[in-house]
């Protein structure tokens, strides 16, 4: 009994010390504040700083400039810029209209021949056209015109007078009887209204026949911008210029959306003959106050435009009137009444010569 008595009381505060140290393990484990968790990591975008937009490119300045339409280059080296000039005789008759390749030309003048008939004398630079047509006979103002352009002069024949002005005056020229392969008869006109001539075999045809082609001192117009709206212009949508008859007077036709007058004969828009999508059109139309006198041979006109006399500028749906001049060594310049120069637009030029009186020019603003 008293074993059992101490066996009990040493057990007694054993037990109770085991079962505190269990008890503060446990709460130790089990017990213990919880751990926090750690955040999920948040990436934070910077600010995207505004960027300034790039600088435009600056616009190319041209380097150079095509002498019969005020074109700029943007190559110095341009085979154009020494290339003398295709001055071409082309018929005007109605059995030869449409005319072929007349849209192309950077000049054109339109003078009367004989019997109130025009002809053109058409100015091939800046565009060479593949054909151009029909090809007719070279009367006495083309010694007037073709040098002042340094032109290659390419037309069908003449009579003997203006032959032998010819001969001292354009000695670079090309007809149909030294024309080679350049000149051939097309199958849609009838003779005589159907012969052709092919550009650039005709600059080939001069080469064999010994004239340059190429030239140092391109002769050019005056390209420069006008107040259309100072002093001496007024409106001027359509013109008519009356020559001699149905047949060949010309009404041109302001555009707006073109920004040039568009010809036409009649009723009819005149258009190439390669493209009836292609009006004839000018950027500017100058009218030239010059008497036209006997003396061209066999019964044809004689016209002298070195010098200088009245003309009317239309240019932009605006006329001027001007005084034109040239001594012959370069194309006419103009100026106004002030003596101020007035510029040709850059583009296509014609010249219409209907003679002396320009009162006859009909102008509706």
């Amino acid at each position: 009994m008293r074993d059992k008595i101490m066996k009990k009381t040493k057990s007694g505060p054993l037990f109770a010390l085991l079962l505190a140290i269990a008890f503060a393990a446990a709460c130790v484990s089990g017990c213990a504040a919880p751990v926090p968790e750690e955040p999920t990591p948040v990436e934070i975008q910077p600010t995207p700083r505004p960027v300034a937009a790039p600088e435009p490119e600056p616009e190319p300045e041209p380097v150079a400039w095509l002498p019969l339409t005020g074109e700029g280059l943007f190559d110095e080296d341009d085979p154009r810029l020494s290339l003398r000039p295709l001055s071409v005789k082309i018929e005007n008759t109605t059995p030869s209209r449409p005319s072929m390749g007349l849209t192309y030309a950077d000049v054109v003048y339109e003078t009367i021949t004989e019997g109130g008939i025009t002809r053109f004398n058409a100015i091939f630079h800046s565009q060479i056209p593949d054909e151009a047509g029909s090809i007719r006979s070279g009367r006495n103002s083309d010694n007037t015109i073709v040098p002042q352009y340094d032109g290659l002069f390419v037309f069908s024949g003449s009579n003997s007078e203006v032959l032998s002005q010819f001969a001292v005056n354009l000695p670079a020229r090309i007809s149909e009887g030294n024309a080679g392969s350049s000149f051939y008869r097309v199958k849609q006109k009838s003779a005589p209204h159907n012969l052709y001539f092919n550009p650039k075999l005709g600059y080939e045809r001069f080469e064999e026949l010994g004239h340059d082609i190429s030239t140092d001192s391109p002769k050019g117009l005056a390209f420069g911008e006008n107040d259309t709206d100072g002093p001496g212009w007024s409106g001027a949508k359509e013109m008519y210029v009356p020559f001699s008859s149905p047949e060949f007077n010309v009404t041109w036709k302001y555009n707006e959306e073109a920004d040039a007058y568009f010809r036409y004969v009649g009723d009819t828009a005149q258009v190439d003959e390669s493209d009836s999508s292609r009006p004839v059109r000018a950027d500017n139309v100058v009218v030239l106050g010059i008497p036209y006198y006997g003396g061209g041979g066999g019964g044809t006109l004689a016209l002298n435009l070195n010098g200088e006399g009245n003309a009317i500028l239309f240019q932009s749906g605006a006329r001027i009137d001007v005084t034109w001049y040239t001594d012959g060594s370069h194309p006419p310049k103009l100026r106004d009444s002030s003596g101020k120069d007035i510029f040709f637009k850059p583009g296509q030029t014609w010249f219409q010569v209907p003679g002396e009186d320009l009162s006859v020019v009909e102008v509706s603003r």
